[in-house]
């Protein structure tokens, strides 16, 4: 994108100032990453419009008891999100290799990891409700699964 602040406006445009500026929008416009426009259409795209929408709760990044506690030589601690529902919560740890995971209430049933890309992997939870996703997607994922009830839960996209 230009890195050009625009010209106030003038009180009168000449006509092919007006159309240099506009050819110049034109062109930032065509300058939009690629993986930001497939993000956009993927956020919209909800897939699922009958499912329920698991909401961040809490992302251990953002708690503002941890910051500025660490050193630069001290490694952070491990990431922590929850996602909630009316009928079931994501509870997510990020460890360097994987995503460790448990669904609560605790429940055999298949989770969905959905990145941009359009793949579906599928992990099962074991009889805790605990799942790992490794290696950990290289882009923004989403969680989506149907529980023993059969309502259709998933989380909003995840960027780690």
């Amino acid at each position: 994108m230009s890195d050009r602040m625009p010209e106030p406006m003038p009180e009168q445009w000449r006509d092919d100032e007006l159309l240099a500026e506009l050819a110049m929008a034109l062109r930032d416009a065509d300058e939009v990453p690629p993986e930001f426009v497939e993000l956009g259409k993927a956020m919209f795209a909800w897939r699922d419009i009958d499912g329920e929408l698991a909401a961040l709760m809490y992302d251990s990044e953002y708690d503002g008891d941890r910051a500025g506690a660490l050193r630069r030589d001290e490694s952070a601690p491990l990431r922590a999100l929850t996602f909630s529902s009316a009928e079931l919560t994501f509870e997510l740890e990020i460890i360097p290799d994987a995503v460790l995971g448990q669904v609560v209430p605790c429940q055999v049933l298949n989770v969905h990891v959905r990145v941009l890309s359009g793949e579906d992997v599928v992990v099962t939870t074991d009889d805790v409700g605990c799942f790992t996703i490794r290696p950990i997607p290289a882009g923004p994922f989403s969680l989506h699964c149907r529980t023993e009830t059969g309502t259709r839960i998933a989380t909003n996209w995840i960027n780690i």
